[in-house]
């Protein structure tokens, strides 16, 4: 932790939430590499090359959870940054389909984001980590 000050519930949440999902993106990851890896056929590999970045996505999630856990000052400004770009891009993609098929799934994560950065600029979230 990156000082005595108890941590934020919410940053808790974060940090369990982030844990799963990179948990689940790093086993869909490795199960698509070994499936792509056995088939052999060409979309098979691309699909591969798609399980190589989960699993990457997924180790990125992990230490992420890790460093909102703890309390590493390093890690507000991550997620600051990811928060901002997964909101431009699922801004992005709802404009590049013309607004068709845009769930409520993509709005729903636009405004989760939104309240993940307006939470880590309160007082006692930048207090835990040490800014």
């Amino acid at each position: 932790m990156a000082n005595d000050k108890p941590r934020p519930i919410l940053i808790t949440i974060i940090a369990i939430l982030e844990f799963i999902a990179g948990i689940i993106a790093l086993g869909i990851g490795i199960l698509t590499v070994i499936s792509g890896s056995i088939v052999g056929d060409e979309i098979a590999v691309l699909g591969a090359y798609a399980g190589a970045i989960l699993i990457v996505a997924g180790i990125i999630a992990i230490i992420i959870a890790g460093g909102f856990w703890n309390g590493w000052k390093i890690m507000w400004y991550l997620g600051l940054i990811f928060s901002v770009l997964y909101i431009i891009m699922s801004i992005a993609g709802m404009v590049m389909s013309g607004f068709q098929g845009i769930g409520l799934g993509a709005i729903v994560y636009i405004i989760i984001n939104v309240i993940i950065i307006w939470y880590l600029f309160r007082p006692h979230v930048k207090e835990f980590f040490g800014l």
